[in-house]
């Protein structure tokens, strides 16, 4: 069993799908209920993934136990191995401790045995199997058990964490090799790969802190730290206008998540930032409108016009068509642009292009 396991482990650091099944083993090999992986950051845990009968329940947990003095004493911990509670608490501080009394002991839980790893990204994996409160504290023997496989799941962690690494950083090239200016941040913004493009856009964003970036356009900084707390739903896909603070055009700053899945447990970057430049004249920005919006030639030649102060009836006298078949081709653009109104779509393209005729 350890020999096949060993092997899922290493299939799972280049295939991240694969990683409930590793957990499977690992509550097989333990006897325990579940098993479930973290990432933790400045003392927070964020869940990743857990074998599959418990997904449920692990969220629920992360979601209201991201910070518990259970996953702090286990990372102030030197011993490099798995450990118990035993190991890191006082049945006292577990009587007293939330994470317990609150939400596993009555669900039937209680007792644990896990490990934590550094794969050299800044975040530590925490790796925890949980046992049921019938069954009694985990036995040294299994802490032990399992010391035999850390060793094959922190290799497994340093070889996804470079893998993860070169793809952002080989798309960020590829982007800069294209003329655009790009970088790869993690979720909370900071910056960890970004092309010579970057740096010659300092008018758009600056970093502060720990190389966090921070758009100069206060409102789309706000934007843009929404969508990136939306990535691990699926949900952080966007494109936010922005001014040029030194007065040139406006650009699109696309908001491109690297993966959508929450099982890949090793790597920092969340998405890639790409800046696009807008057109000195609406007319020529179509095909900038085309790839933000997802319309066609027509419907962003009309946008653009729309941009610049155009009606439909006016468009209609100059483009040869009847006023109803501009207004449907309106309609699909902004049902595109996600506007309710001709007024609200063309106070959004006014960012995007200048209103030039």
């Amino acid at each position: 069993m350890h020999e096949t396991l060993v092997d899922r482990i290493y299939e799972a650091s280049v295939v991240p799908e694969l990683w409930p099944g590793v957990l499977a083993g690992l509550v097989q090999l333990s006897g325990t209920a579940w098993a479930a992986v973290a990432s933790v950051r400045n003392g927070e845990a964020r869940w990743a993934v857990s074998s599959l009968e418990a997904d449920e329940l692990v969220r629920a947990h992360f979601d209201r136990f991201a910070n518990n003095t259970r996953t702090a004493r286990l990372l102030a911990r030197p011993y490099p191995g798995f450990i118990t509670d035993y190991d890191i608490l006082t049945q006292a501080e577990i009587d007293a401790e939330p994470v317990y009394k609150d939400f596993l002991i009555p669900r039937g839980y209680g007792f644990g045995v896990g490990t934590h790893i550094v794969p050299q990204t800044g975040d530590s994996i925490v790796v925890h199997c949980e046992g049921r409160f019938t069954d009694g504290a985990v036995r040294r023997e299994i802490a032990d058990r399992l010391d035999v496989l850390r060793p094959h799941l922190a290799r497994s962690a340093l070889v996804s964490a470079r893998l993860r690494f070169e793809q952002a950083r080989n798309a960020v090239e590829t982007l800069s090799a294209l003329g655009l200016a790009a970088c790869a941040v993690d979720q909370s913004g900071i910056v960890i790969v970004a092309n010579a493009g970057f740096d010659t856009e300092r008018s758009f964003w600056t970093t502060r802190g720990a190389e966090r970036i921070a758009l100069k356009d206060r409102r789309a900084d706000r934007q843009l730290y929404e969508a990136l707390g939306m990535i691990a739903t699926g949900q952080g896909v966007c494109s936010l206008p922005l001014i040029d603070a030194a007065g040139g055009a406006p650009a699109v700053l696309h908001v491109v998540p690297i993966r959508l899945a929450a099982h890949d447990l090793f790597t920092r970057a969340a998405a890639i930032l790409v800046l696009t430049r807008a057109s000195d004249a609406p007319t020529q920005a179509t095909s900038l409108l085309q790839a933000l919006f997802d319309l066609s030639v027509t419907e962003a030649g009309i946008a653009a016009r729309i941009s610049a102060g155009r009606t439909a009836e006016q468009i209609a006298l100059a483009d040869a068509k009847s006023v109803e078949t501009v207004r449907n081709q309106v309609k699909s653009v902004l049902q595109k642009t996600g506007c309710n109104r001709q007024a609200d779509l063309a106070r959004l393209l006014v960012q995007l292009i200048p209103p030039n005729a």
